[in-house]
């Protein structure tokens, strides 16, 4: 009788010891799960807001649909396999509308031609002084399969895939660009080295 007795408060504390254990196991899953649902949607809320706020700046722009355009392009695929064609919607819903004689165009000099551009601004502009470039400049995304969620970080670099979010951007808001081009136009090249720009492009 005495022995039991004595088990009895040991049983007890462990059945005690275990269920606070879960309990704390649950609230550290639980808590887990709340900061990476509030960090990921941060990462899409901060890109959206940064691309809302720098599409502002080009009045008459209509920053939600040009939003919405951009962002059908990537979510829900492979982040390596985006198409440059998959920009097209993008392209359209920004109506980029060139100024003639002063587009400038660069390869390789892109901090000389932005602090160039920069103090010249009413003579050049760069792709990344439009709306087409400006909304993304210094920026990283992608989609995943399968989710409809915009990511800015775990995205494939400029040279980890040929078809990478980014890199698909960048090409095809290039040549529209470039296809808009009317009058003269001025690039600007690194003589200093053997290839100053992709003659493949």
């Amino acid at each position: 009788m005495e022995r039991e007795t004595c088990r009895l408060p040991e049983k007890r504390r462990r059945r005690r010891c275990i269920i606070l254990g879960v309990v704390a196991g649950l609230l550290l899953i639980i808590v887990v799960a709340v900061v990476l649902g509030v960090s990921l949607r941060a990462n899409t809320d901060t890109l959206k807001e940064t691309f809302i706020a720098r599409c502002k700046e080009f009045k008459g722009s209509d920053c939600e649909k040009i939003w919405g355009a951009f962002e059908q392009a990537y979510v829900g695929r492979d982040p390596c396999k985006v198409p440059t064609e998959a920009y097209d919607p993008f392209i359209a819903a920004a109506d980029f509308k060139p100024a003639c004689n002063r587009l400038m165009f660069w390869s390789k000099t892109k901090d000389v031609v932005h602090d160039f551009t920069e103090k010249k601004r009413d003579c050049f502009l760069t792709v990344e002084d439009t709306v087409l470039g400006s909304v993304l400049n210094g920026l990283t995304w992608c989609g995943k399969e399968g989710s409809t969620k915009t990511f800015t970080d775990s995205c494939p670099g400029w040279r980890d895939c040929e078809n990478n979010t980014v890199r698909s951007f960048w090409n095809r808001v290039s040549a529209a660009f470039a296809d808009a081009a009317c009058g003269d136009v001025t690039a600007m090249l690194n003589g200093d080295i053997a290839t100053p720009f992709n003659p493949k492009r």
